[in-house]
């Protein structure tokens, strides 16, 4: 807080800012937006500005103060359960490779043009004063396009009503933070704000999931002036993946598009990354890039961090790194693995505190039916008991057949289960270490624990050549 700056009075979830208005006052602030009166009141020289909702107005005055900044950039943003940030990073990447000097605000981290920063606020969609911030800075810095990975927490928290989203991008919408949002459909609703952002510009553009039986229909009804639909299960739409092969190296397809056909060789592995390519594609080719310079972007990408990483130590398993954190993410993942593993699968994974806990013990339940072994431990306890978080995972593998201490095991320690895992991998198994992917803590009570699952690896994996 500065002398002369506005405070304004946001309710949340666990704190609600009306109570720390005196507090700004007495450190400068000269003005405050609120919802309700004050008592005691605020000083006589301290304006106050009611609101209906101090959200909408942070968005608002957000955009303002920065001077708009959304309005002159083509935004897109990227929004679905799961593959938003490898989607947000092939669209960038494609953007760049057409010549425009691209941003990017991503889960994972900040761009401007090929200057990379890691992103560790561990938000997906930062609060309404930080993406204007970050967006007027993008754009004083000469980008022309930005892409924005868009959670439904901001969504539905108000975060981004004032950005300009010129593309809405939607990855599958499956099942997540029920916590906040109670139910699928308001989650999908939730959702469904960007699209009717975007839609109330006269030259929007929306990308959607033509596979997706769900979210498809709800999305398909919102008015836009342009929609792009694609398809990597052989639906009819306007962007479709023929002939998709994966492996362990990565993904090759035939893509087939209104720009026309291409050859697309992946080198991120995974088959579901075949859809976020088709999305990524249509949404640079829409808004000018070729689909030569598209395609090359894409390509050319190399990894996104901690989705589908490989470590190599020169171990004879392989050992995987993803952010698979729902029990759809997990079992695409586990797929795609057990197609390509000759020997035993191997998963070790947890899931967050205080958060969806509907999930637990579907997610072991996934974990169960597609693993040979299934090591349970933690991700981000918070405030809760981390081993009952675990026996709740675990309850769902043994109900899909996982025997405790056979083929289930329980290690709330993360770095205790990784390296139970990499000791007792063997020749041609893999190893899956799911659910923190880039993140870099363990958030435990109220400590944020420095963690790097690809640093913890690597620790055991020098050992054993030790």
């Amino acid at each position: 807080m500065v002398p002369g700056a506005l405070f304004v009075a946001v309710p949340g979830l666990r704190q609600d800012g009306h109570r720390h208005a005196a507090a700004a006052v007495h450190r400068g602030a000269v003005a405050v937006v609120a919802e309700r009166p004050f008592d005691p009141a605020l000083p006589a020289d301290v304006a106050v500005v009611l609101v209906d909702d101090a959200r909408l107005a942070l968005s608002a005055l957000a955009s303002a103060f920065h001077g708009h900044p959304s309005r002159s950039l083509t935004v897109a943003g990227v929004t679905g359960t799961d593959g938003k940030t490898t989607t947000s990073t092939m669209l960038w990447a494609a953007w760049q490779a057409a010549g425009f000097r691209t941003g990017l605000i991503s889960t994972v981290d900040f761009r401007d043009g090929e200057t990379v920063v890691a992103n560790t606020t561990r938000q997906t969609t930062m609060e309404a004063v930080e993406t204007h911030r970050r967006l007027a800075g993008l754009r004083d810095a000469g980008c022309t396009h930005v892409v924005v990975e868009t959670s439904s927490h901001g969504l539905e928290m108000h975060r981004v009503d004032d950005v300009d989203y010129r593309l809405a991008v939607y990855t599958r919408v499956t099942s997540e933070h029920l916590d906040v949002h109670g139910d699928r459909d308001r989650y999908l609703a939730a959702k469904a704000r960007l699209l009717e952002l975007a839609g109330s510009r006269p030259d929007g553009i929306a990308v959607l999931d033509r596979d997706d039986d769900f979210a498809y229909p709800r999305l398909a009804s919102i008015p836009v002036a342009t929609r792009l639909t694609y398809s990597a299960a052989g639906a009819a739409a306007d962007l479709v993946a023929e002939e998709v092969s994966s492996g362990p190296q990565g993904v090759r397809l035939h893509a087939r598009t209104p720009w026309g056909d291409a050859v697309i060789a992946l080198q991120l592995a995974g088959r579901f990354n075949a859809g976020n390519a088709l999305a990524a594609l249509a949404a640079a080719c829409s808004t000018g890039a070729s689909l030569e310079d598209a395609v090359a972007g894409i390509t050319r990408l190399a990894r996104v961090h901690g989705r589908m990483e490989r470590v190599d130590a020169g171990q004879p398993f392989t050992v995987v790194i993803d952010y698979a954190h729902t029990a759809d993410s997990l079992e695409k993942v586990l797929t795609e693995l057990r197609a390509a593993t000759t020997a035993r699968l191997w998963v070790v994974f947890g899931s967050a505190g205080e958060r969806d806990v509907a999930k637990r013990p579907v997610m072991g339940a996934v974990a169960g039916r597609l693993a040979d072994q299934v090591v349970v431990t933690d991700e981000d306890p918070r405030h809760e008991d981390r081993v009952a978080i675990c026996e709740q995972i675990a309850a769902g593998a043994e109900r899909a057949g996982a025997k405790r201490n056979d083929t289930l095991h329980v290690i709330p320690e993360r770095r205790e289960a990784i390296a139970f895992a990499l000791r007792g991998a063997q020749a041609g198994d893999t190893v899956l270490c799911a659910g923190k992917g880039h993140e870099s803590s363990i958030e435990s009570g109220d400590q944020s624990l420095p963690w790097n699952e690809r640093d913890a690896i690597l620790a055991v994996l020098s050992d054993g050549r030790r």
